[in-house]
């Protein structure tokens, strides 16, 4: 009796936690893993302890077996070695290296290579991908490329019918043209003419047009007035014009819908256009731009359009905060290129005055000291000229066509008011057919009741077609400004980097001719 009434041992560690069973079946997995390790008869062995008597088995077994596990685990696992982070410069979307990485991008950078200007822009069709700037495609195709030149600037005819005009010269791998390679002669009226057929067909569907270059009085009286070609080419707003041009063809040719436009293709491969009378300032379809310029200042002040869709309503926010800032930026930029326009004028001027007094001056050394100086302040001449000239039409010009380009959006965007303003107006009309319909019934006058059912079934199928068409051109508006926001971002990384090693260069050379210069300085006595 005493026996029964003694406590049974202490269980050891492996039951301490509950049912044997258990335990069993966590260590089985390892055993079923190398199981095509293990030899044949090992595995039966092994479960039949288990089975018959646990204990035992985790007596005898569990360290061979838990040792083999880790072996094979130590076996299959592959080594991993330290991977080495790769370079920053790798990922083109991150402009500026980290502090240890800095010397090292900037010396990738070739100082001596000229600045160059937009020359290939790929025209991907694959709406996964947005390699272009403006898409309203949806066709699958190849990337191909095209690159527009637009150069030789020369004056046509005499006086007051005198006119520019620019070679255009076009290489290209897209399939819709006749040739890969073309020249043809424009004039800047072809340009406006141009740009007004791709606003008529393409602005309605919401489809973003690159604005064309402004048009210029005062620039075009210098160039009637000028007495030859050469005078008149070597007018500086000639040349910027030539930028300009060059700058909204290429830009237009990252549309794919636009590449592809008929009239776009005439421009660039047929040798004669007809004239472009409508672009002209005096003319009947000049007078009623003006007046349609008019009559939609007037209507973007009267309609007042209930937004349902936080999308746009937040993009109209982000494109009206992002115009002020590009202003100002325009603005600072353009108070730079005229502050570096003056630091070579003035340093011509020293130049001048350094030459003047060293020619003036008896002591030998002094003077030669001088005239190096001269020489130096020269060089600086030309270099504070060089970066004025690329930061005006790489950086300033650039921005000023973002200008342009954020007003042609926001005339898009007022296409889609209008368009919502009809469907109001359908679902209006609409809504008092319907009334009037009633009333008929209620006063027993059936006479025209089926010309007004009719009326109703018009109306309800031009209040779904509006509808629709308010639908579809929302879909291709946000299309278009995803496209900006992604090219936008590409274009000010290069106009970034672009502004970055102009300067570099500048100051590099500014830091050459200034030791060239210290020796004659030392040898003064």
């Amino acid at each position: 009796m005493m026996d029964d009434d003694r406590e049974p041992p202490p269980l050891d560690d492996y039951e301490s936690d509950g049912n044997i069973e258990d335990v069993t079946v966590e260590v089985a997995p390892p055993i079923v893993q190398d199981a095509e390790e293990i030899p044949p008869t090992k595995p039966d062995v092994e479960v039949s302890a288990q089975v018959d008597d646990p204990a035992a088995e985790l007596q005898e077994t569990p360290t061979p077996i838990l040792q083999k596990t880790a072996d094979n685990v130590k076996q299959e696992a592959p080594s991993v070695s330290p991977v080495e982070p790769e370079n920053s410069v790798a990922d083109e979307s991150d402009l500026f290296q980290c502090a240890s990485e800095t010397t090292t991008g900037m010396q990738s950078i070739s100082l001596d290579a000229p600045v160059e200007k937009v020359t290939k822009i790929p025209v991907s069709v694959d709406d996964d991908e947005p390699a272009s700037l403006f898409s309203g495609s949806d066709e699958k195709d190849d990337t191909y490329d095209i690159n527009i030149e637009v150069s030789d600037p020369h004056k046509v005819g005499e006086g007051m019918n005198a006119y520019m005009s620019y070679k255009v010269r076009t290489k290209t791998s897209i399939p819709a043209f006749k040739r890969p390679e073309m020249t043809v002669d424009r004039r800047f009226s072809d340009f406006l003419g141009l740009h007004e057929k791709l606003l008529a067909k393409h602005r309605h569907d919401g489809r973003i047009v690159p604005p064309a270059p402004e048009k210029s009085i005062v620039g075009m009286t210098l160039v009637k007035m000028s007495k030859s070609e050469e005078e008149a080419a070597s007018i500086d707003f000639v040349e910027k014009r030539r930028a300009a041009l060059e700058r909204y063809l290429n830009r237009t040719a990252r549309h794919r819908t636009l590449v592809n436009d008929s009239d776009f293709r005439d421009f660039l491969e047929q040798n004669e256009l007809p004239p472009s009378t409508s672009t002209r300032a005096l003319s009947g379809a000049g007078v009623m731009r003006l007046v349609k310029n008019v009559e939609g200042a007037l209507s973007k002040m009267t309609i007042r359009m209930i937004e349902e869709d936080t999308w746009f309503e937040e993009k109209q926010q982000q494109i009206d905060s992002l115009e002020q800032q590009l202003r100002k930026l325009h603005a600072a930029f353009e108070g730079l290129v005229h502050h570096k326009k003056e630091l070579s004028v003035n340093a011509a001027s020293f130049a001048k005055s350094a030459a003047t007094l060293g020619n003036a001056e008896e002591h030998t050394a002094l003077s030669r000291a001088l005239a190096q100086l001269s020489d130096t302040f020269e060089k600086l001449e030309t270099v504070y000229q060089d970066q004025s000239n690329t930061d005006y039409y790489g950086v300033s010009e650039k921005l000023a066509d973002y200008l342009r380009l954020i007003l042609e959006i926001k005339e898009v965007f007022m296409v889609r008011v209008k368009s919502w303003q009809n469907w109001q107006t359908a679902e209006q009309n609409l809504q008092r057919k319907k009334e009037t319909e009633a009333k008929m019934q209620a006063s027993g006058k059936t006479d025209k009741i089926s010309q007004i059912q009719a009326d109703i079934r018009d109306l309800e199928s031009r209040v779904e077609t509006s509808k629709q068409e308010f639908d579809d051109l929302s879909t291709s508006i946000k299309g278009e400004v995803q496209r900006f926001e992604h090219e936008r971002i590409g274009d000010f990384r290069e106009i970034i980097l672009l502004f970055l090693k102009t300067l570099m260069k500048s100051q590099e050379q500014i830091i050459k001719n200034w030791e060239g210069f210290m020796p004659e300085a030392r040898a003064i006595a």
